[in-house]
C-alpha cells in the first residue's frame, strides 16, 4: 500500500506541471510600436522630437521607429527622455555608379550607439542603375548586407529586408530569398501587410507566412480593405488598426499561434485623420486583440 502511494505521488508530481502548462493562458505579448510616419505626417501631429516621443509614450506604445542619418540621434535622445524604445529604423540601400551598394553614411555609428538595445535595421532596396541582371543585383546587396551583418554582430543589432511595392524587393518570398542567401543569423525578412496586399493580393497570405515565418524579424500591420487589393490605393490599404474589412486580428493570431515572437509595427503612412485619434484608436484595437487572444487561449 505504501509503495503504491509513493508511486501515485510521483506520478502526480510528473503530470501536474504538464497539466498546468496546458491550462496557462497564452498572451499576445509581442512588442507593439508605431512607425514614425504616424507622428511626422498625420494631421495635427505634434511638432518636434520630444513632443512626438511623449505622445507615443502617453498612449501606451512599446516603442517608436527612428530614422537614419543625423535624425537618429535626435530621435534617440527624445525617446530616452521618456523611456521609450526604438525597435527599428528604416534605411534605403541602393547601388552607386561604381556598382557597389550605397546606404546611410551614419549607419555604422548608429549600430555602435545601439549596442544591446534591440535595434532592427530594415533595408528597403533600390536598383538605381536599372541593372537587368537580377542575379548580379542580388549579389551586390547580399555581399553588402553580409558585411554589415558581421559588423552588427558584436553589438547585437539585427537586419531585415523590407518588401516594398514598386521597388527591387517587392514580395515576402523575395525578402526571404535574400535573407536565406545572406545566411547570417542576425539577418531576416519582414511581412508587410499593406505592401503584401498591394503586390500579391489578399489570397494566400497564410501560405506565405507558413513558408517564411522562421525568417520574420518584424511584421507591419494596419487596418485595410478586402477585395481586389492590388488595384487599391494606400488610403484603402493603410488605415487605423480596427478599420477596414481585412481581418488583421486573424493575421496576428495565425502568426502568434505558429510561434511568432517578434515585434509588430503599426504602419500609418498617408492616413488623413487626426494623429492622436489614429494612434489612440489603434492602441485600443491592439488591447482588444490582446484580450480576445487571452480569452481564446485560456
Amino acid at each position: 500500500m505504501k509503495y503504491c502511494t509513493i508511486i501515485s505521488l510521483l506520478f502526480l508530481l510528473l503530470v501536474m506541471p504538464s497539466a498546468a502548462d496546458k491550462t496557462k493562458s497564452k498572451e499576445l505579448d509581442n512588442v507593439f510600436y508605431c512607425f514614425n510616419n504616424a507622428v511626422r505626417l498625420l494631421p495635427n501631429a505634434p511638432e518636434g522630437f520630444d513632443a512626438q516621443a511623449a505622445l507615443v509614450k502617453k498612449i501606451g506604445y512599446d516603442g517608436l521607429a527612428g530614422e537614419g542619418g543625423n535624425k537618429y540621434y535626435q530621435w534617440r535622445k527624445a525617446m530616452d527622455k521618456v523611456a521609450l524604445a526604438m525597435p527599428e529604423i528604416y534605411i534605403r540601400m541602393g547601388i552607386g555608379q561604381d556598382g557597389k551598394a550605397i546606404y546611410d553614411g551614419e549607419l555604422k555609428s548608429i549600430i555602435r550607439d545601439s549596442k544591446d538595445r534591440n535595434l532592427l535595421i530594415t533595408f528597403v532596396l533600390y536598383n538605381d542603375l536599372k541593372i537587368e541582371d537580377r542575379h548580379k543585383v542580388d549579389q551586390i546587396f547580399i555581399e553588402a548586407i553580409q558585411d554589415l551583418a558581421d559588423y552588427c554582430n558584436p553589438f547585437n543589432v539585427k537586419i531585415a529586408i523590407y518588401p516594398h511595392a514598386a521597388l527591387y524587393c517587392e514580395t515576402v518570398s523575395q525578402s526571404v530569398s535574400l535573407a536565406r542567401a545572406i545566411n547570417r543569423r542576425n539577418v531576416g525578412a519582414i511581412f508587410n501587410l499593406c505592401h503584401y496586399l498591394k503586390v500579391e493580393g489578399q489570397q494566400g497570405w497564410k501560405e506565405s507566412i507558413q513558408n517564411a515565418l522562421p525568417y520574420f524579424f518584424m511584421v507591419s500591420i494596419c487596418g485595410a480593405e478586402t477585395g481586389d487589393t492590388q488595384k487599391m490605393g494606400w488610403d484603402k490599404l493603410i488605415q487605423p488598426l480596427g478599420e477596414g474589412a481585412f481581418d488583421t486580428y486573424a493575421l496576428i493570431k495565425y502568426l502568434k499561434d505558429n510561434g511568432y515572437e517578434g515585434p509588430f509595427g503599426l504602419q500609418c503612412y498617408n492616413i488623413m485623420q487626426d494623429c492622436d485619434k489614429v494612434l489612440t484608436k489603434s492602441m485600443s484595437t491592439w488591447k482588444s486583440y490582446q484580450e480576445r487572444y487571452r480569452q481564446e487561449n485560456h
